[in-house]
């Protein structure tokens, strides 16, 4: 019992060393990504849309974000696409980056598939992204319920890596603040767009895609995104 109580105190004394001594993490105002989405993505143009009121008053106010609704110009109903994209940044309060199912939950969203995708980029590198495949019913006019489906596909980017994974983000910063000296300041990118192979062009607005169509376009417009948001070569972690 006595030789336990003294190992028990010399790792106290050796753990407040270490507080003591150690320096402060660095990075906190460091970030991977450019605090911008561009205007022309490959064949999409976006149009800046400001933060919803509900999202000003959950997020903390130094959090940055920045949404585009990104559509593709001088084409028909039958053959236009439409999509969100929207960037959010951490400030000083790590309430500002979340899991989005939360979010999507609370929205009214159910969430009827999860899956790691795989994007490779102009440059070679490959990202790794979440797709959420969602759905929820909203109400006609008529009284009538017309089922709603839309993907929704994220990643989160620290300063130097990126993840498609909450958990694995968590287990990064604390793995990075220990042995790198490095407190990341996390950012998550996200697009959304509607499955609209039960709607017409003119309840849409835009042409009918089925799941496998909607994933394909929001990853092709991630392909364009990517390389403007991201600062340099972003590895997996």
């Amino acid at each position: 019992m006595i030789i336990r109580a003294v190992i028990l105190l010399a790792l106290c004394g050796m753990t407040m060393l270490l507080c003591q001594f150690s320096p402060q993490p660095k990075g906190g105002d460091e970030i991977g990504i450019r605090a911008d989405l561009p205007m022309v993505a490959g064949s999409f143009v976006g149009e800046s849309e400001a933060p919803s009121e509900k999202e000003l008053a959950l997020l903390p106010g130094d959090t940055i974000i920045v949404k585009r609704e990104y559509r593709t110009p001088g084409r028909p109903l039958d053959k236009r696409d439409l999509a969100h994209a929207s960037l959010v940044i951490a400030g000083n309060d790590s309430r500002s980056i979340h899991r989005p199912e939360v979010c999507l939950d609370g929205q009214g969203w159910t969430i009827t598939d999860s899956r790691v995708r795989e994007i490779k980029l102009l440059s070679g590198e490959l990202l790794h992204v979440r797709d959420l495949a969602i759905e929820r019913e909203v109400l006609l006019n008529d009284g009538s319920k017309l089922p709603l489906r839309a993907h929704y596909v994220y990643w989160f980017v620290g300063a130097d890596v990126s993840t498609p994974s909450n958990l694995e983000r968590q287990l990064i910063s604390l793995r990075d603040s220990v042995l790198r000296n490095v407190n990341h300041r996390w950012a998550y990118p996200s697009v959304m767009a509607r499955v609209t192979d039960n709607l017409t062009p003119q309840q849409s607005g835009e042409r009918s895609r089925n799941d496998e169509d909607t994933v394909k376009m929001i990853l092709s417009l991630i392909r364009s995104l990517a390389p403007h948001l991201q600062k340099g070569e972003m590895p997996h972690s």
